[in-house]
């Protein structure tokens, strides 16, 4: 099952992401400043390589935009 909603919330500045598999595929959640700290991109992207994903295949995600 696919959600369309998003949710939107605020883990403060220190939230660097996370990424979980779930029954029909990855979520991961992204915060904005991800895109200011190369470090915290590498980890993301490392998180979802784990789950068995790659980053730049979800077009809508900052991760897939820079990819």
């Amino acid at each position: 099952m696919q959600q369309r909603d998003a949710l939107i919330v605020d883990y403060g500045p220190k939230f660097d992401g996370t990424a979980v598999r779930t029954d029909t595929g990855i979520v991961c959640v992204v915060p904005r400043q991800i895109r200011e700290r190369p470090e915290a991109q590498a980890a993301m992207r490392e998180m979802v390589r784990e789950l068995g994903g790659e980053c730049g295949h979800c077009p809508n995600c900052p991760m897939g935009q820079q990819g």
